[in-house]
Protein backbone atom coordinates (compact mmCIF):
# COMPACT_ATOMS: atom_id res chain seq x y z
CA UNK A 1 0.00 0.00 0.00
CA UNK A 2 2.41 2.69 0.46
CA UNK A 3 4.43 1.94 -2.58
CA UNK A 4 0.79 3.14 -4.09
CA UNK A 5 0.64 5.78 -2.22
CA UNK A 6 4.27 6.67 -2.95
CA UNK A 7 3.63 6.11 -6.81
CA UNK A 8 0.14 7.38 -7.49
CA UNK A 9 0.41 10.43 -4.95
CA UNK A 10 2.17 12.80 -7.22
CA UNK A 11 0.25 11.87 -10.34
CA UNK A 12 -3.30 11.97 -8.14
CA UNK A 13 -2.85 15.62 -7.38
CA UNK A 14 -1.84 16.67 -10.52
CA UNK A 15 -5.00 15.47 -11.97
CA UNK A 16 -6.52 17.43 -9.35
CA UNK A 17 -5.01 20.54 -10.78
CA UNK A 18 -6.08 19.24 -14.28
CA UNK A 19 -9.94 18.85 -13.03
CA UNK A 20 -10.18 22.54 -11.16
CA UNK A 21 -9.17 24.16 -14.50
CA UNK A 22 -10.15 22.36 -16.79
CA UNK A 23 -13.82 21.95 -16.10
CA UNK A 24 -14.28 25.54 -15.25
CA UNK A 25 -12.57 26.11 -19.11
CA UNK A 26 -15.15 23.61 -20.22
CA UNK A 27 -17.89 24.99 -19.35
CA UNK A 28 -16.88 27.94 -21.45
CA UNK A 29 -15.67 25.24 -24.27
CA UNK A 30 -19.80 23.86 -24.02
CA UNK A 31 -21.47 27.13 -23.24
CA UNK A 32 -20.04 28.37 -26.42
CA UNK A 33 -20.46 25.41 -28.76
CA UNK A 34 -17.40 24.89 -29.51
CA UNK A 35 -16.45 21.28 -28.31
CA UNK A 36 -12.98 20.46 -30.40
CA UNK A 37 -11.54 23.74 -29.44
CA UNK A 38 -9.19 21.70 -27.20
CA UNK A 39 -8.48 19.13 -29.80
CA UNK A 40 -7.54 21.76 -32.00
CA UNK A 41 -5.09 23.52 -29.44
CA UNK A 42 -3.97 20.18 -27.96
CA UNK A 43 -3.29 19.26 -31.40
CA UNK A 44 -1.42 22.61 -32.39
CA UNK A 45 0.68 22.40 -29.24
CA UNK A 46 1.21 18.84 -30.15
CA UNK A 47 2.79 20.15 -33.40
CA UNK A 48 5.12 22.35 -32.04
CA UNK A 49 6.64 19.67 -29.82
CA UNK A 50 6.73 17.87 -32.74
CA UNK A 51 8.66 20.68 -34.52
CA UNK A 52 10.94 20.40 -31.33
CA UNK A 53 11.38 16.89 -31.51
CA UNK A 54 12.73 17.20 -35.15
CA UNK A 55 14.52 19.70 -34.28
CA UNK A 56 16.56 17.52 -31.82
CA UNK A 57 15.33 18.86 -28.41
CA UNK A 58 14.23 16.68 -25.45
CA UNK A 59 10.52 16.23 -25.47
CA UNK A 60 10.12 18.20 -21.62
CA UNK A 61 13.03 20.61 -22.29
CA UNK A 62 12.05 24.32 -22.44
CA UNK A 63 13.05 24.50 -26.01
CA UNK A 64 10.21 21.98 -26.84
CA UNK A 65 7.81 23.83 -24.33
CA UNK A 66 8.53 27.52 -26.31
CA UNK A 67 7.82 26.05 -29.07
CA UNK A 68 4.62 24.51 -28.51
CA UNK A 69 3.50 27.77 -26.67
CA UNK A 70 4.54 29.85 -29.97
CA UNK A 71 2.29 27.23 -32.13
CA UNK A 72 -0.61 27.63 -29.48
CA UNK A 73 -0.82 31.28 -29.42
CA UNK A 74 -0.84 30.99 -33.08
CA UNK A 75 -3.48 28.71 -33.23
CA UNK A 76 -5.44 31.22 -30.79
CA UNK A 77 -5.02 33.76 -33.28
CA UNK A 78 -7.18 31.78 -35.84
CA UNK A 79 -9.09 30.36 -33.62
CA UNK A 80 -10.19 34.04 -32.01
CA UNK A 81 -11.12 35.02 -35.57
CA UNK A 82 -12.76 32.34 -36.21
CA UNK A 83 -15.94 33.72 -34.88
CA UNK A 84 -15.82 36.71 -37.32
CA UNK A 85 -15.58 34.40 -39.98
CA UNK A 86 -18.83 32.56 -39.15
CA UNK A 87 -21.74 32.69 -41.35
CA UNK A 88 -22.83 30.01 -43.26
CA UNK A 89 -20.01 27.96 -42.05
CA UNK A 90 -19.94 27.05 -38.04
CA UNK A 91 -17.01 28.00 -36.17
CA UNK A 92 -16.65 24.42 -35.27
CA UNK A 93 -16.13 23.41 -39.08
CA UNK A 94 -12.94 25.78 -38.66
CA UNK A 95 -12.13 24.46 -35.29
CA UNK A 96 -12.12 20.97 -37.23
CA UNK A 97 -10.06 21.89 -40.08
CA UNK A 98 -7.50 23.38 -37.72
CA UNK A 99 -7.18 20.11 -35.95
CA UNK A 100 -7.04 18.11 -38.93
CA UNK A 101 -4.25 20.36 -40.61
CA UNK A 102 -2.62 19.92 -37.40
CA UNK A 103 -2.71 16.16 -36.66
CA UNK A 104 -1.55 15.43 -40.66
CA UNK A 105 1.37 17.70 -40.29
CA UNK A 106 2.39 16.19 -37.54
CA UNK A 107 2.56 12.55 -38.64
CA UNK A 108 4.13 14.28 -41.71
CA UNK A 109 6.93 15.36 -39.62
CA UNK A 110 7.69 11.91 -37.46
CA UNK A 111 6.67 9.54 -40.92
CA UNK A 112 10.46 9.38 -41.29
CA UNK A 113 11.63 9.66 -37.69
CA UNK A 114 13.29 6.36 -35.74
CA UNK A 115 11.27 7.44 -32.79
CA UNK A 116 7.82 9.22 -34.38
CA UNK A 117 5.65 5.90 -33.32
CA UNK A 118 6.85 6.81 -29.70
CA UNK A 119 6.50 10.42 -30.17
CA UNK A 120 3.29 10.46 -31.76
CA UNK A 121 2.22 7.87 -28.52
CA UNK A 122 3.52 10.07 -25.99
CA UNK A 123 1.24 13.28 -27.58
CA UNK A 124 -1.71 11.37 -27.22
CA UNK A 125 -1.52 9.54 -23.84
CA UNK A 126 1.39 11.89 -22.34
CA UNK A 127 2.87 10.33 -18.88
CA UNK A 128 1.23 11.47 -15.78
CA UNK A 129 2.43 8.47 -13.89
CA UNK A 130 6.20 10.18 -14.20
CA UNK A 131 5.42 13.32 -13.35
CA UNK A 132 7.36 14.85 -10.53
CA UNK A 133 7.30 17.45 -8.07
CA UNK A 134 8.88 19.96 -10.00
CA UNK A 135 5.58 19.39 -12.27
CA UNK A 136 3.30 19.58 -9.91
CA UNK A 137 5.16 23.04 -8.57
CA UNK A 138 4.73 24.27 -11.99
CA UNK A 139 1.45 23.22 -12.71
CA UNK A 140 -0.43 24.63 -9.78
CA UNK A 141 1.85 28.01 -10.25
CA UNK A 142 0.37 28.64 -13.88
CA UNK A 143 -2.77 27.24 -13.32
CA UNK A 144 -3.48 29.70 -10.59
CA UNK A 145 -2.14 32.38 -12.74
CA UNK A 146 -4.51 31.75 -15.21
CA UNK A 147 -7.16 31.05 -12.75
CA UNK A 148 -6.56 34.59 -11.11
CA UNK A 149 -6.40 36.33 -14.98
CA UNK A 150 -9.86 34.89 -15.35
CA UNK A 151 -11.19 36.38 -12.10
CA UNK A 152 -10.62 39.77 -12.98
CA UNK A 153 -11.57 38.96 -16.66
CA UNK A 154 -14.71 37.28 -15.43
CA UNK A 155 -17.14 39.50 -16.67
CA UNK A 156 -15.85 39.62 -20.60
CA UNK A 157 -15.63 35.97 -20.52
CA UNK A 158 -18.76 35.48 -18.83
CA UNK A 159 -20.46 37.52 -21.35
CA UNK A 160 -18.85 36.34 -24.34
CA UNK A 161 -19.93 32.45 -23.30
CA UNK A 162 -23.65 33.11 -22.49
CA UNK A 163 -24.26 36.39 -23.78
CA UNK A 164 -22.59 36.71 -27.33
CA UNK A 165 -25.59 38.69 -28.73
CA UNK A 166 -25.49 41.01 -25.60
CA UNK A 167 -21.59 41.42 -26.07
CA UNK A 168 -21.88 42.11 -29.87
CA UNK A 169 -24.15 45.39 -29.14
CA UNK A 170 -21.75 46.14 -26.38
CA UNK A 171 -18.27 45.29 -26.40
CA UNK A 172 -16.83 46.25 -29.74
CA UNK A 173 -13.60 44.41 -29.03
CA UNK A 174 -14.69 40.87 -29.33
CA UNK A 175 -12.05 39.51 -30.96
CA UNK A 176 -9.14 41.19 -28.61
CA UNK A 177 -11.17 39.42 -25.86
CA UNK A 178 -11.39 36.24 -27.27
CA UNK A 179 -7.85 36.29 -28.45
CA UNK A 180 -7.29 36.80 -24.41
CA UNK A 181 -9.17 33.50 -23.45
CA UNK A 182 -7.99 31.84 -26.16
CA UNK A 183 -4.57 32.51 -25.85
CA UNK A 184 -4.59 31.48 -21.58
CA UNK A 185 -6.65 28.68 -22.69
CA UNK A 186 -3.89 27.91 -25.26
CA UNK A 187 -0.93 28.14 -21.96
CA UNK A 188 -3.54 25.63 -20.40
CA UNK A 189 -3.53 23.33 -23.11
CA UNK A 190 -0.01 23.47 -23.85
CA UNK A 191 0.92 22.45 -20.31
CA UNK A 192 -1.42 20.17 -19.66
CA UNK A 193 -0.71 17.95 -23.14
CA UNK A 194 3.23 17.84 -22.38
CA UNK A 195 1.77 16.07 -18.67
CA UNK A 196 -0.99 14.01 -19.61
CA UNK A 197 -1.62 14.14 -23.77
CA UNK A 198 -4.19 15.03 -26.28
CA UNK A 199 -6.97 12.71 -25.14
CA UNK A 200 -6.75 12.80 -21.50
CA UNK A 201 -6.50 16.74 -21.75
CA UNK A 202 -9.85 16.60 -24.05
CA UNK A 203 -11.47 14.58 -21.22
CA UNK A 204 -10.27 16.23 -18.46
CA UNK A 205 -11.78 19.86 -20.61
CA UNK A 206 -15.47 18.04 -21.52
CA UNK A 207 -16.95 15.16 -19.62
CA UNK A 208 -16.97 16.92 -16.03
CA UNK A 209 -18.36 19.85 -17.72
CA UNK A 210 -20.87 18.13 -19.39
CA UNK A 211 -22.03 15.80 -16.10
CA UNK A 212 -22.55 19.76 -14.42
CA UNK A 213 -24.31 20.83 -17.30
CA UNK A 214 -26.38 17.53 -17.32
CA UNK A 215 -27.80 18.28 -14.15
CA UNK A 216 -27.62 21.97 -13.31
CA UNK A 217 -27.47 25.41 -15.24
CA UNK A 218 -26.16 27.24 -12.06
CA UNK A 219 -22.49 27.86 -13.16
CA UNK A 220 -21.36 27.45 -9.44
CA UNK A 221 -23.49 23.97 -9.03
CA UNK A 222 -21.94 22.90 -12.45
CA UNK A 223 -18.08 23.41 -10.85
CA UNK A 224 -18.55 21.79 -8.00
CA UNK A 225 -20.38 18.57 -9.94
CA UNK A 226 -17.78 18.74 -12.53
CA UNK A 227 -14.92 18.43 -9.90
CA UNK A 228 -16.49 15.92 -7.68
CA UNK A 229 -16.81 13.84 -10.70
CA UNK A 230 -13.32 14.12 -12.49
CA UNK A 231 -12.06 13.76 -8.55
CA UNK A 232 -13.89 10.29 -8.91
CA UNK A 233 -12.70 9.05 -12.28
CA UNK A 234 -9.26 10.39 -11.69
CA UNK A 235 -9.22 8.22 -8.36
CA UNK A 236 -10.62 5.35 -10.13
CA UNK A 237 -8.74 5.40 -13.27
CA UNK A 238 -5.18 5.90 -11.07
CA UNK A 239 -6.49 3.00 -8.93
CA UNK A 240 -7.34 0.49 -11.88
CA UNK A 241 -4.37 1.24 -13.94
CA UNK A 242 -2.06 0.39 -10.79
CA UNK A 243 -3.91 -2.53 -9.76
CA UNK A 244 -4.10 -4.11 -13.29
CA UNK A 245 -0.50 -2.55 -14.61
CA UNK A 246 -2.57 -0.78 -17.30
CA UNK A 247 -1.74 2.10 -19.29
CA UNK A 248 -2.51 4.92 -17.13
CA UNK A 249 -3.62 7.97 -19.50
CA UNK A 250 -5.55 5.59 -21.54
CA UNK A 251 -7.56 3.88 -18.43
CA UNK A 252 -8.60 7.33 -16.83
CA UNK A 253 -10.36 8.35 -20.44
CA UNK A 254 -12.35 4.95 -20.53
CA UNK A 255 -13.04 5.84 -16.88
CA UNK A 256 -14.37 9.36 -17.76
CA UNK A 257 -16.21 8.22 -20.65
CA UNK A 258 -17.81 5.34 -18.67
CA UNK A 259 -18.91 8.60 -15.67
CA UNK A 260 -20.67 10.48 -18.42
CA UNK A 261 -22.43 7.27 -19.79
CA UNK A 262 -23.83 6.40 -16.36
CA UNK A 263 -24.34 10.06 -15.22
CA UNK A 264 -26.61 10.59 -18.09
CA UNK A 265 -28.29 7.10 -17.25
CA UNK A 266 -28.75 7.82 -13.96
CA UNK A 267 -30.49 11.73 -15.35
CA UNK A 268 -33.84 10.49 -15.61
CA UNK A 269 -33.85 8.26 -12.76
CA UNK A 270 -32.92 10.88 -10.20
CA UNK A 271 -34.09 14.30 -11.55
CA UNK A 272 -37.59 13.07 -12.58
CA UNK A 273 -40.52 12.98 -10.55
CA UNK A 274 -41.71 9.12 -8.82
CA UNK A 275 -44.82 8.86 -12.28
CA UNK A 276 -41.73 10.04 -14.77
CA UNK A 277 -39.32 7.50 -13.04
CA UNK A 278 -41.55 4.61 -13.11
CA UNK A 279 -42.41 5.15 -17.25
CA UNK A 280 -38.50 5.39 -17.48
CA UNK A 281 -37.63 2.38 -15.97
CA UNK A 282 -40.57 0.79 -17.50
CA UNK A 283 -39.41 1.69 -20.80
CA UNK A 284 -35.60 0.07 -20.21
CA UNK A 285 -36.80 -2.87 -18.98
CA UNK A 286 -38.72 -3.19 -22.42
CA UNK A 287 -35.50 -2.01 -23.96
CA UNK A 288 -33.83 -4.49 -21.73
CA UNK A 289 -36.21 -7.28 -22.66
CA UNK A 290 -36.27 -6.19 -26.53
CA UNK A 291 -32.25 -6.32 -27.03
CA UNK A 292 -32.16 -9.72 -24.96
CA UNK A 293 -34.81 -11.25 -27.53
CA UNK A 294 -32.62 -9.90 -30.24
CA UNK A 295 -29.45 -11.42 -29.03
CA UNK A 296 -31.37 -15.01 -28.64
CA UNK A 297 -32.57 -14.22 -32.32
CA UNK A 298 -29.50 -13.58 -33.58
CA UNK A 299 -27.70 -16.15 -32.02
CA UNK A 300 -30.38 -19.04 -33.26
CA UNK A 301 -30.49 -17.63 -36.56
CA UNK A 302 -26.37 -17.59 -36.75
CA UNK A 303 -26.57 -21.48 -35.11
CA UNK A 304 -28.77 -22.56 -37.78
CA UNK A 305 -27.31 -20.63 -40.64
CA UNK A 306 -23.38 -21.22 -39.61
CA UNK A 307 -23.23 -23.94 -37.26
CA UNK A 308 -19.21 -24.54 -37.62
CA UNK A 309 -18.73 -20.56 -36.88
CA UNK A 310 -18.05 -19.13 -33.83
CA UNK A 311 -21.41 -19.72 -31.60
CA UNK A 312 -20.34 -16.60 -28.13
CA UNK A 313 -23.96 -17.22 -26.71
CA UNK A 314 -23.50 -21.10 -26.93
CA UNK A 315 -19.63 -21.19 -26.03
CA UNK A 316 -20.89 -19.23 -23.04
CA UNK A 317 -23.77 -21.96 -21.64
CA UNK A 318 -21.42 -25.02 -22.68
CA UNK A 319 -18.70 -23.13 -20.75
CA UNK A 320 -20.95 -23.28 -17.36
CA UNK A 321 -22.94 -26.24 -18.38
CA UNK A 322 -21.10 -29.04 -20.25
CA UNK A 323 -24.41 -30.94 -20.61
CA UNK A 324 -25.28 -28.41 -22.89
CA UNK A 325 -22.50 -29.95 -25.59
CA UNK A 326 -22.65 -33.38 -23.49
CA UNK A 327 -26.07 -34.24 -24.68
CA UNK A 328 -25.09 -33.92 -28.29
CA UNK A 329 -22.50 -36.30 -28.11
CA UNK A 330 -22.13 -39.89 -28.54
CA UNK A 331 -20.67 -41.83 -25.46
CA UNK A 332 -17.38 -42.80 -27.74
CA UNK A 333 -16.95 -39.20 -28.97
CA UNK A 334 -17.77 -37.58 -25.17
CA UNK A 335 -14.86 -39.86 -24.14
CA UNK A 336 -12.77 -38.69 -27.12
CA UNK A 337 -13.68 -35.00 -26.07
CA UNK A 338 -12.77 -35.27 -22.30
CA UNK A 339 -9.70 -37.50 -23.70
CA UNK A 340 -8.57 -34.58 -25.79
CA UNK A 341 -9.27 -32.15 -23.45
CA UNK A 342 -7.01 -33.64 -20.27
CA UNK A 343 -4.40 -34.20 -22.99
CA UNK A 344 -4.20 -30.33 -24.21
CA UNK A 345 -4.18 -29.60 -20.32
CA UNK A 346 -1.40 -32.12 -19.76
CA UNK A 347 0.66 -30.87 -22.43
CA UNK A 348 0.17 -27.16 -21.79
CA UNK A 349 1.31 -28.04 -18.13
CA UNK A 350 4.53 -29.69 -19.87
CA UNK A 351 5.21 -26.48 -21.91
CA UNK A 352 4.71 -24.38 -18.87
CA UNK A 353 7.12 -26.14 -17.07
CA UNK A 354 9.60 -26.32 -19.79
CA UNK A 355 9.48 -22.51 -19.77
CA UNK A 356 9.78 -22.05 -15.92
CA UNK A 357 13.04 -24.40 -16.08
CA UNK A 358 14.47 -22.33 -18.77
CA UNK A 359 14.00 -18.55 -16.98
CA UNK A 360 15.34 -20.58 -13.43
CA UNK A 361 18.57 -21.46 -15.13
CA UNK A 362 19.27 -18.33 -16.69
CA UNK A 363 18.33 -15.87 -13.42
CA UNK A 364 18.65 -18.09 -10.69
CA UNK A 365 20.60 -21.25 -11.56
CA UNK A 366 23.30 -22.29 -13.49
CA UNK A 367 22.89 -21.39 -16.88
CA UNK A 368 21.84 -24.42 -19.83
CA UNK A 369 24.31 -25.33 -22.14
CA UNK A 370 23.88 -25.24 -25.47
CA UNK A 371 22.58 -29.10 -25.56
CA UNK A 372 20.11 -28.45 -22.43
CA UNK A 373 18.18 -25.36 -24.51
CA UNK A 374 18.17 -27.37 -27.84
CA UNK A 375 16.55 -30.43 -26.15
CA UNK A 376 14.07 -28.03 -24.01
CA UNK A 377 13.48 -26.23 -27.34
CA UNK A 378 12.85 -29.73 -29.73
CA UNK A 379 10.51 -30.58 -26.35
CA UNK A 380 8.62 -27.61 -26.24
CA UNK A 381 7.88 -27.92 -30.13
CA UNK A 382 7.21 -31.40 -29.72
CA UNK A 383 4.24 -30.60 -27.05
CA UNK A 384 3.06 -27.77 -29.35
CA UNK A 385 2.12 -30.04 -32.22
CA UNK A 386 0.69 -32.53 -29.77
CA UNK A 387 -1.35 -29.97 -28.24
CA UNK A 388 -2.41 -28.65 -31.85
CA UNK A 389 -3.86 -32.32 -32.41
CA UNK A 390 -5.35 -32.32 -29.19
CA UNK A 391 -7.23 -29.04 -29.88
CA UNK A 392 -8.44 -30.65 -33.16
CA UNK A 393 -9.62 -33.58 -32.09
CA UNK A 394 -12.08 -31.36 -29.59
CA UNK A 395 -12.46 -28.69 -32.41
CA UNK A 396 -14.12 -31.93 -34.64
CA UNK A 397 -16.20 -33.02 -31.19
CA UNK A 398 -17.61 -29.54 -31.25
CA UNK A 399 -18.17 -29.43 -34.60
CA UNK A 400 -20.35 -33.07 -34.50
CA UNK A 401 -22.41 -30.92 -32.07
CA UNK A 402 -22.87 -28.27 -33.89
CA UNK A 403 -24.47 -29.75 -36.62
CA UNK A 404 -26.78 -31.25 -33.92
CA UNK A 405 -27.67 -28.40 -32.05
CA UNK A 406 -28.50 -26.45 -34.99
CA UNK A 407 -31.39 -28.39 -35.35
CA UNK A 408 -32.79 -28.53 -31.79
CA UNK A 409 -31.44 -25.39 -29.87
CA UNK A 410 -30.61 -22.55 -33.26
CA UNK A 411 -34.24 -22.76 -35.14
CA UNK A 412 -35.95 -23.08 -31.68
CA UNK A 413 -34.52 -20.34 -30.35
CA UNK A 414 -35.04 -18.25 -33.04
CA UNK A 415 -38.47 -18.91 -33.59
CA UNK A 416 -39.51 -19.05 -29.97
CA UNK A 417 -37.57 -15.31 -29.64
CA UNK A 418 -38.91 -13.85 -33.11
CA UNK A 419 -42.66 -14.53 -31.21
CA UNK A 420 -41.30 -12.81 -28.33
CA UNK A 421 -40.55 -9.96 -30.57
CA UNK A 422 -44.02 -9.96 -32.04
CA UNK A 423 -45.92 -10.68 -29.21
CA UNK A 424 -44.17 -7.03 -27.33
CA UNK A 425 -44.56 -5.07 -30.29
CA UNK A 426 -47.68 -5.83 -30.48
CA UNK A 427 -48.79 -5.33 -26.22
CA UNK A 428 -46.64 -1.79 -27.09
CA UNK A 429 -49.35 -0.87 -29.92
CA UNK A 430 -52.17 -1.99 -27.84
CA UNK A 431 -50.98 1.18 -25.17
CA UNK A 432 -50.52 3.77 -27.52
CA UNK A 433 -53.03 6.46 -28.03
CA UNK A 434 -55.45 6.56 -30.90
CA UNK A 435 -54.70 9.19 -33.21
Amino acid sequence: MSDALQLLTIPFLIALVLTGIHTYLGIHVLTRNIIFVDLALAQISALGATVAFMLGYLPQSIAAYSYSLVFTIIGAVILSFSRQWTGRVSQETFIGVVYVVSAAAAFLLVDKAPQGAEHIKQILVGSLLTTTEADLFKVVLLYSAVGVFHWFARKQFIQLSFQPEQAAQTNRRIWFWDFLFYVSFGVVVTSSVAIAGVLLVFCFLIIPAAIGTLYSTSILVTLLIGWTMGTLASTIGLGASYVWDLPTGATIVCVFGAALALAAVLKPVLLTSPEQRRTVLAKALSGVRTGGFMVLLISGCWLAINPHADQPLLNLMETYQPAVRSAFLSDEEQRLLDQAINGADRLRSEINHLGSMEQTSRWQGEEMTGDDLRRVTGYTLTFQEMEKGEQFVQQTMRYKARDRQRWVIGIPLALFSLGCLLLQASASEAFLPDN
